[in-house]
């Protein structure tokens, strides 16, 4: 991950963005297995929703975290630890959607997993996204509905729409740009924008499989 350029603008967030979805995928995948198989064999009889639970509170805690450690440099750090910030955050939420579809069955080579991650990371804007490329999405955009009514010849257009409404969110990040130039007080700023955005986005992705 650190030959990615760090992002200046939007283009190069979502550039970014396709970065870290690829990554995850092509190279984080067999460490991702494992550490879901680690927790099946300490936590035997779990259940699915159980699991994809424990996973969405380990994933939120250690992205909190990495927005309190970015938050506490103060206005000096700011330049780098912002565009880092995101990636990393990006990085623990996807690979956080790819584990949850592993506890409810899925692989990389199983689904279009790129898609799964674009739509999961936008959340409910998802929706939003796409309209504008002709798809009426149901009440929740689940992988059934997903399979049911988006083809391959689409697939391009969401990852660039709905990667959009991802890039739309994370300058929603920025606004704690401000409280983070207050040394130690944008520690637990961050930590609270980090842990929420990754909450909602574990529990997308619990519903997005469950179907």
């Amino acid at each position: 991950m650190n030959k990615l350029k760090l992002p200046t603008s939007s283009s190069d967030l979502q550039n970014a963005l396709e970065h870290v979805l690829d990554y995850v995928i092509s190279t984080d995948h067999l460490t991702i297995e494992a550490y879901v198989e680690k927790l099946l064999e300490q936590n035997k009889g779990i259940s699915c929703d159980e699991l994809a639970k424990k996973i969405l509170h380990r994933k939120s805690i250690k992205n909190g975290f990495i927005g309190a450690a970015t938050g506490l440099g103060g206005l000096i750090t700011l330049p780098v630890t912002i565009p880092a910030d995101l990636i990393c955050s990006w990085r623990i939420q996807a690979s956080m959607a790819f584990s949850i579809s592993y506890v409810y069955g899925h692989t990389k080579d199983t689904t279009d997993l790129k898609t799964d991650l674009y739509l999961i990371l936008a959340g409910d804007s998802a929706k939003e996204a796409l309209k504008k490329i002709g798809i009426e999405a149901s009440k929740a955009i689940t992988k059934k509905a997903v399979e049911k009514y988006i083809t391959k010849d689409i697939m391009l257009k969401i990852w660039s729409v709905v990667g959009r409404k991802v890039i739309t969110k994370a300058g929603e990040k920025s606004l704690t740009s401000f409280m983070k130039m207050v040394p130690l007080v944008g520690a637990p700023v961050g930590f609270s924008f980090d842990w929420a955005a990754t909450q909602a986005v574990g529990k997308f992705a619990i519903k997005y499989y469950k179907g």
